[in-house]
């Protein structure tokens, strides 16, 4: 039986230890640099003692060995495609398009989406008639499981609007639907009453953004009039440590602000987030809208290994950045306040790319499904977290086949992985 390392095995040297990564199924395992070797040298010569044969089984069993004549990329196809079979809906509510603040990279403001939409607020008629229509589709379905992302705009401005979309999805409780609900927001305008309202129809996890320590963060994340952001957010998000509901703090990198994330988990740290939240480390995607604050350069990533370190030796919970969505699956699209339907919340509002339409019955006919990925990304080794990158991003900035993130990606799970499991 002849067999190999798998394609998309990553390697990370770890002091005398070597962490694999395997991307397309996530299993992740830790052997000895010295058994790597002994492996190496098997898959090479064939000739190797009983441990070794033993790890080298351990290994089979997750794939991370394969045998030499497996076809990989056909494992890839399967792990995308049974996305549809999964059970389970997602769906972004954007309530409105309005938001309070005026961030530099923020895509509604950086690409050509309708100028009407912005302003716009679903009407509480609207809101149900959108609720009631997800429900019929989620049932006629057969789904399982309908899981709602509140997004924006800033999903708090329509906070009503939320209560309403909600309340009316609730009743599909009785259809042995499981409700679960997420929200996106700034959190400027959260409130412990609005948690609460929110909590009991099922809300899970609030995702905030900081952008450093107060300094750089108010030069980032700006009012609508100007001023910051900093010292109203640390507030508002303080109340979630006492409630149910986790709260996910987003940081969002470039060359501009990643000299200073490490000072900001210090004050997270002081603050006690360590404790009650965990954080994503995201580079700006480019070009947005000004070149040289995207989070993609060499530039930037110099700076992940010491953020690691400090998250790791601050004991933070953190999660792994990657770009594999659920665009073009079928039970993964977007409600917009107007009742137009998208594949994706970075495409909502964009003109030309709906794909349905409440109001008129919901799905196009031909509603595009999920978009292909270059032949050449099935034989990188970390296509299982980038998936050919941010479909939106190559498209709306044509950026053709050019556009590669395999220098973003390998930077970004080789300090996760260190700073999650290295000795």
């Amino acid at each position: 039986m002849k067999i190999r390392w798998s394609k998309y095995v990553n390697f990370y040297n770890s002091n005398d230890d070597v962490i694999l990564f395997h991307s397309v199924n996530r299993a992740v395992n830790k052997i000895m640099t010295k058994d790597l070797e002994k492996i190496n040298a098997y898959l090479r010569d064939g000739i190797t003692d009983v441990d070794t044969k033993n790890i080298i089984s351990e290994l089979y069993v997750d794939k991370f060995i394969v045998l030499k004549e497996e076809k990989e990329e056909e494992e890839f196809r399967k792990v995308r495609e049974g996305r549809d079979a999964s059970g389970e809906c997602l769906v972004y509510f954007i309530p409105t398009f309005s938001c309070n603040f005026r961030c530099p990279y923020c895509i509604v403001e950086s690409t050509e989406h309708e100028a009407e939409c912005h302003s716009e607020i679903a009407s509480a008629d609207d809101v149900v008639t959108m609720a009631v229509w997800l429900k019929e589709y989620v049932l006629e379905r057969g789904l399982k499981k309908l899981t709602i992302e509140l997004f924006g705009g800033e999903p708090m401005v329509g906070h009503e609007q939320n209560l309403i979309f909600l309340k009316e999805l609730s009743t599909l409780k009785e259809e042995g639907i499981e409700l679960t609900i997420h929200m996106i927001s700034n959190c400027y305008l959260l409130t412990e009453k609005k948690i609460e309202e929110l909590a009991q129809y099922g809300l899970k996890s609030i995702q905030c953004t900081i952008d450093g320590p107060k300094e750089i963060h108010d030069k980032r994340r700006i009012l609508a009039n100007g001023e910051g952001s900093f010292d109203q957010i640390i507030e508002n998000i303080s109340i979630l440590k006492e409630k149910e509901v986790e709260l996910i703090i987003r940081i969002n990198i470039d060359q501009e602000n990643a000299p200073y994330i490490c000072e900001l988990l210090d004050f997270l740290e002081e603050k006690g987030f360590q404790k009650s939240a965990v954080l994503g480390i995201a580079p700006v995607d480019p070009p947005i809208t000004n070149e040289a604050i995207s989070g993609h350069t060499a530039h930037t990533m110099k700076y992940l290994e010491p953020i690691y370190k400090k998250l790791k030796e601050k004991k933070f919970n953190f999660r792994l950045w990657e770009t594999f969505c659920g665009h073009g699956t079928r039970d993964f699209f977007v409600l917009c306040p107007d009742g137009k339907l998208y594949n994706c919340p970075s495409f909502a509002g964009l003109k030309g790319y709906e794909v349905g339409d409440v109001n008129a019955g919901g799905f196009y006919k031909e509603r595009p499904g999920m978009h292909d990925i270059p032949d050449k990304c099935y034989s990188c080794s970390l296509v299982g977290v980038c998936a050919g990158g941010c479909f939106f991003t190559k498209t709306v900035h044509q950026l053709g086949e050019q556009y590669c993130l395999k220098l973003t990606h390998s930077a970004m799970a080789k300090n996760y992985f260190l700073a999650r499991y290295g000795s």
